[in-house]
């Protein structure tokens, strides 16, 4: 009977052993790859999204990365932030000017994330690993071809980088340009080509057209600016990833400092542009044989409306309306009648101060990027204030979508980024598509 017992009590002791080593290899896999990631008490991760610290020391701005879960809680992935290389933008009381948009982008395969070091002249990519971290491809960080990089597209297997030349505390040395490079499979870019534009001008966003081999470059006034009026550029781009110089677009009212944000639909021959300084975005009829521009409408927008995005459905358009630290959402079921279904302030937009435009919040919302499942928006909102001896006001913001308009249910997360620095760019990789 002694016996007996002592073989239950062992083969008892063998279960409790062998269950929790299946538990902690079962949580040691949650994100190994090998399928989705298992549900737990936040429920199962849906997407991850990658955040530049545009951290202004030498080779030391990175990529954050955080898993986001269901019920819209996030999590940070070890190693993060995963180094560039490179360096970001200082802090300096001229950053007001220095717009942009779409300072990270996931290459089209997936595999690779690209991101511009704006402070010394560099573009980074990264490899994807299965668990959503990052390591750097090959050769990165490499020259961007010209100075101040701030936004990045791919079309086929070019990667076409905007240099803005437009650095807040250094003086520039050449024109802006537009620089092609060729993305390989193993992450290595190679540099094709460059198209000079015009100085004078402050480019903010590049963007590669859905309807054919176009790029759009959007303009705002820049630190020099002289007639003639202020107008998108608009490109070609050949089989050999050289760039050749479009129809004219339509010029912007000149009474106001230009666009910066742009925006095209899937399956739209459409193109939205946001007018920061307006109150309106406008949106553009496409040309698919030329990439030629015709205005076709204009919006009433919240002040500051400077970038888009879309839900995955594609029958919403949502705002950043920057100065305010604000967000707005659209119906464009019809491309041609966006029509206006929510507004939300952010949270935690701290104290106001006096800017060149009139009066600003501390934190102002800069990227913003929809989810898989179509019922949350992220947005990235940056400390602005000069005086950083403040509360830290760089945030990633959790925002619910819903046919009732927007929400922002939580606080928002404090990025883990001091106050001297100003993040931007964010990119959505659902975890299904991670690489297997």
């Amino acid at each position: 009977m002694k016996l007996l017992c002592v073989k239950c009590v062992l083969a008892a002791l063998w279960v409790i052993i062998i269950c929790s080593l299946l538990a902690g290899c079962s949580k040691l896999n949650e994100y190994s790859g090998s399928g989705k990631p298992q549900a737990g008490p936040k429920g199962a991760a849906d997407d991850m999204i990658y955040i530049q610290t545009n951290n202004s020391n030498q080779t030391q701005n990175g990529v954050l990365a955080y898993r986001v879960y269901a019920t819209g809680e996030v999590e940070l992935l070890p190693g993060s932030p995963f180094l560039t290389g490179g360096r970001g933008i200082p802090t300096s009381p001229n950053a007001g000017s220095f717009s942009s948009d779409h300072e990270v982008r996931l290459s089209n395969d997936k595999r690779f994330l690209l991101t511009v070091n704006s402070g010394d002249n560099t573009i980074s990519v990264f490899k994807i690993h299965s668990d959503g971290s990052l390591s750097l491809a090959p050769g990165s960080p490499i020259s961007s071809n010209g100075e101040t990089p701030v936004s990045i597209d791919q079309w086929q297997q070019y990667v076409i980088v905007l240099n803005k030349s437009n650095h807040p505390a250094i003086p520039s040395s050449m024109p802006p340009n537009y620089s092609v490079f060729t993305l390989d499979g193993n992450g290595t870019l190679t540099p094709v080509s460059k198209y000079d534009v015009r100085e004078g001008i402050s480019p903010g966003q590049v963007l590669v057209s859905r309807s054919g081999g176009f790029v759009y470059g959007s303009n705002t006034w820049g630190y020099n600016y002289t007639p003639p009026a202020v107008r998108m550029n608009l490109f070609s781009i050949g089989k050999d990833g050289a760039l050749k110089a479009g129809p004219d677009a339509p010029t912007f009212d000149p009474n106001t400092p230009g666009a910066l944000g742009m925006y095209q639909p899937s399956k739209q021959n459409v193109l939205y542009v946001a007018f920061p300084f307006s109150e309106k975005f406008s949106f553009y009829d496409i040309n698919t044989s030329t990439g030629a521009l015709t205005h076709a409408g204009d919006a009433t927008a919240r002040p500051g409306c400077s970038r888009f995005c879309s839900n995955v459905s594609n029958n919403r358009l949502f705002t950043a309306n920057t100065m305010e630290n604000s967000v707005s959402m659209f119906d464009i079921t019809d491309v041609h009648a966006p029509r206006k279904t929510g507004d939300l302030t952010l949270k935690q937009g701290g104290p106001t101060y006096p800017g060149y435009f009139g009066t600003y919040v501390s934190s102002q919302c800069v990227s913003l990027a929809a989810s898989t499942n179509n019922h949350l928006l992220y947005v990235v909102s940056q400390h602005t204030n000069p005086d950083t001896t403040t509360a830290n006001y760089n945030y990633l913001h959790m925002v619910q979508v819903d046919e009732g308009g927007l929400q922002e249910e939580n606080e928002p997360v404090q990025l883990p980024v001091t106050a001297s620095y100003r993040p931007r760019g964010i990119a959505v990789l659902p975890l299904s598509e991670l690489p297997r």
